[in-house]
């Protein structure tokens, strides 16, 4: 994965055949819920985008069978990240080396959305995983669907200054809120810290308008400010909610939608920030 390409920062994929791959009871999808590696690529070849990330879900824990099977599957085509259910475990760090080592994972996606992990991450508890993820020299991007959980994000990009940390779908602001946008403030404070990256995604559920979705255009410039176009990066948050709105208007969105970005920091958003991560995965 290399040059000025088109890369999706992040998507999830799911097999069709679930006795092959089972999801984990009680988290397990309707089965008309398609995510198949197969849509996913033609979706990519019709919109030119050569790359893509592929998030793990929670539904299949920590069995990445799938995705290993996809990437062997389209060599070239993808890099992928983890997710570990408990990132407090003591065996946390293991598990993500053998994730590495094994399975050619490059980084590990934590979800933020119980009190306790945000609490031991205070704490320190995740640090053995964090000096790991470090020590691999891959990044820990966080799921954090309340803008108050920006603060955790600060607080453990300051405590590792040379460990990459992702921030999920532009922080999940309240565009409700309007300029200054109070309560999201702090997930542009961690644009001045410069190991905060962000993914530029999740435009159609932040937004109240139908596409091209402008009322989050204003929070995407002040994005772009606080973080740097080398920071950002565009993803189409497949398959949820696909068909509609359809993979292409999910890319125009960034690719053609926002007037303000220069040509050059438009290529840093649709790819080329992706890939100075995971060009050699």
């Amino acid at each position: 994965m290399s040059g000025d390409l088109i890369f999706d920062a992040h998507v999830h994929i799911w097999a069709d055949d679930r006795q092959a791959y089972p999801q984990v009871p009680g988290l397990a999808k309707p089965a008309d819920l398609r995510g198949s590696v197969e849509w996913l690529v033609q979706e990519m070849d019709a919109n030119g985008v050569s790359g893509a990330l592929l998030v793990q879900v929670p539904w299949y824990g920590e069995d990445n069978r799938y995705i290993v099977d996809s990437r062997r599957r389209f060599p070239g085509r993808f890099a992928a990240l983890g997710y570990l259910p408990d990132p407090l475990a003591p065996d946390g760090a293991d598990k993500l080396g053998r994730q590495f080592s094994e399975q050619g994972l490059r980084g590990v996606r934590l979800h933020l959305d119980q009190p306790s992990v945000v609490a031991g991450l205070a704490a320190g508890m995740a640090d053995p995983l964090l000096r790991k993820a470090r020590e691999l020299g891959v990044p820990v991007q966080f799921l954090n669907r309340l803008p108050a959980q920006n603060e955790i994000i600060q607080l453990v990009a300051r405590r590792f200054p040379d460990l990459v940390f992702i921030n999920d779908h532009l922080g999940h602001p309240n565009l409700r809120e309007g300029y200054p946008y109070p309560a999201s403030r702090s997930f542009l404070a961690c644009g001045a810290l410069p190991n905060v990256y962000a993914k530029v995604s999740l435009h159609h559920q932040l937004s109240s308008e139908a596409y091209p979705w402008r009322d989050v255009h204003e929070w995407q410039k002040l994005t772009l400010e606080s973080y740097g176009a080398r920071r950002l990066m565009w993803g189409s948050n497949y398959p949820m909610f696909m068909p509609k709105p359809s993979y292409k208007k999910r890319l125009e969105a960034v690719r053609s939608e926002l007037p303000f970005l220069t040509e050059e920091e438009r290529a840093w958003l649709l790819g080329k920030t992706a890939l100075s991560l995971w060009a050699s995965a």
